[in-house]
């Protein structure tokens, strides 16, 4: 576990390059098609709730031509009773009687009334004439001429919830004669609120100007409290358009009212927005499922887009530590540039082309730190770094290795009598001559100075006895021809033959002492062959 995520936080360091990649390609790829679902969510939301807000309005407009029907019809029927008593003023029975014809051929009827001036109840079709309603709503208003609609309240007869529609009656001489009313019950306003399509009835209300539930019949049951006959008064305040609010339970309603244009009734319809979005959320989590899945797809192709990118520039990157480790001889076997951006390949070549530089140069370094630059012969670091490889290499061929270290003989007079010049002539003319004498296979340097030591492959002391011999005959054989005069050189040469080469040369230390060893008794040997007279060969006890 700790593994894999020490290996997800290594894929997105963001210190590193192929972090970034990764980092910016998800967020290129996941954000936008976030946005995208968010907002789609967003405006799929509101395009839900506008809908909802037309189909309120389309109710609403519905429902309130209907109601706006039927109480214009309950007017032409009180304003037919009226006429009635007009014409049956002198004859009351026939007047009652038309009342009764007219009860029994209209449903939903709860009584129709002619009450007098004096307010007692002439006519009842419920056949209990003389109540008292002079103190009622509809009569004072009849009074005053105007008709009315008289909500919330019980008829005296029936005990039910009913709606009066009254109109005032008048006498020839124009003067308030009574009143006739029309006692309807609520009941029936609900087959007249429910004559059209409406998707959630439940929500749809009708109620009087002080807020009374008129319509639908269950809110206004004998039985419910004053609370439940009531529309809060911030729904009765909503426009046709339609609004959000929060009821008294702190859930959001979608909700809108249009006045009916009779007695300061209104239709009120409401539906909760969960309700609405009920679809909605499916949908939304359809949306989320989509996106996912689309980042899902696109997952392979943004890592493989990711690596296109990230393969060639690990490539470099471990081409970058191998020339660290001064290793210039890699290459492009480290890179696959068939696949490699134009640019990246740049970047490759310009790599190639430096460490071919460096190596050169590093090559060239060498060679010259490893070079005398008079004789042409190898200097003592040479010796110093190659000598315990040959004393190895010796050993390990069965051989031992003997030392040879010679030395002109006066040379510092040679320097003294014919210049610096000649002197270096004679360097160079006797480092030929050893070289000349000496096998390939042997070690020759120049070590420093008039010195020169010889490192070679021999079965014993003697061997390397004679190569000395043939060494110093040879270089007094051949004397310095300058500016047409003979220039006689000769050489004295130490001897010495490693011990114990087996023990030596184990471990790289005892190789470097074994050689360290050599030195000191060949040089030893070379002062002693001076000592005897010179152009000699002295080999070390």
């Amino acid at each position: 576990m700790a593994m894999n995520k020490h290996r997800l936080m290594s894929i997105f360091r963001f210190d590193t390059i192929r972090g970034r990649i990764r980092a910016y390609t998800i967020a290129i790829v996941c954000i936008p098609i976030t946005i995208a679902a968010l907002f789609f969510i967003f405006f799929q939301q509101e395009r839900l709730i506008e809908n909802e807000k037309k189909q309120l309005a389309e109710i609403l407009g519905q429902n309130k031509n209907t109601i706006k029907a039927y109480v214009d019809v309950c007017f032409q029927d009180v304003l037919f009773l009226t006429k009635v008593i007009k014409a049956h003023r002198s004859d009351m029975e026939s007047a009652a009687k038309e009342f009764s014809d007219y009860d029994e051929s209209h449903t939903g009827i709860s009584a129709a009334v002619f009450v007098n001036a004096q307010g007692i109840s002439e006519i009842d079709s419920m056949g209990k004439p003389g109540l008292y309603g002079g103190d009622r709503y509809y009569f004072k208003q009849a009074m005053m001429g105007l008709s009315a609609i008289t909500t919330g309240i019980k008829g005296r007869v029936s005990g039910k919830p009913v709606c009066m529609f009254s109109m005032p009656v008048t006498n020839q001489a124009g003067e308030f004669d009574g009143v006739v009313f029309l006692s309807i019950l609520v009941g029936e306003l609900d087959a007249w609120l429910h004559g059209s399509f409406v998707p959630d009835k439940q929500g749809l209300i009708l109620c009087d100007a002080q807020g009374n539930i008129l319509a639908p019949h269950r809110a206004v049951a004998s039985n419910a409290d004053d609370a439940a006959r009531q529309i809060p008064l911030q729904l009765m305040q909503l426009g046709e358009a339609g609004q959000i609010f929060v009821n008294d339970q702190g859930v959001r309603m979608l909700g809108a009212s249009v006045a009916v244009g009779h007695g300061g009734w209104r239709l009120v319809y409401f539906r909760s927005v969960d309700e609405i979005l009920a679809g909605y959320r499916w949908l939304t989590i359809f949306v989320g499922l989509g996106s996912l899945c689309a980042v899902l797809f696109m997952m392979p192709l943004m890592l493989r887009f990711c690596r296109s990118i990230e393969a060639p520039l690990e490539e470099l990157t471990a081409y970058a530590l191998e020339l660290r480790k001064n290793n210039y001889e890699a290459t492009g076997q480290l890179c696959d540039q068939k696949n490699m951006p134009s640019e990246l390949r740049i970047l490759f070549d310009a790599f190639t082309v430096m460490s071919f530089r460096v190596a050169r140069q590093i090559k060239k370094a060498e060679a010259v730190s490893l070079k005398d630059a008079l004789t042409g012969l190898h200097n003592r670091r040479f010796l110093q770094a190659m000598g315990t490889e040959f004393l190895k290499k010796t050993h390990s061929a069965g051989q031992q290795c003997a030392c040879l270290m010679l030395d002109i003989d006066h040379f510092k007079s040679i320097n003294d009598t014919f210049g610096h010049n000649v002197g270096d002539m004679v360097l160079q003319h006797t480092a030929r001559i050893i070289n000349a004498s000496v096998r390939s296979a042997d070690l020759l340097v120049r070590h420093g100075g008039e010195e020169f030591v010889v490192l070679v492959a021999c079965k014993d002391a003697r061997q390397g006895e004679e190569l000395a011999h043939r060494i110093r005959h040879a270089v007094a054989a051949h004397p310095l021809l300058s500016d047409g005069n003979e220039l006689s050189v000769t050489i004295s040469i130490g001897v010495a033959v490693c011990a114990d080469m087996a023990n030596m040369v184990e471990s790289p230390e005892s190789a470097e002492a074994a050689l360290a060893v050599m030195l000191i008794r060949a040089d030893k040997a070379l002062y002693a062959a001076k000592e005897a007279g010179r152009d000699a060969v002295v080999v070390a006890a």
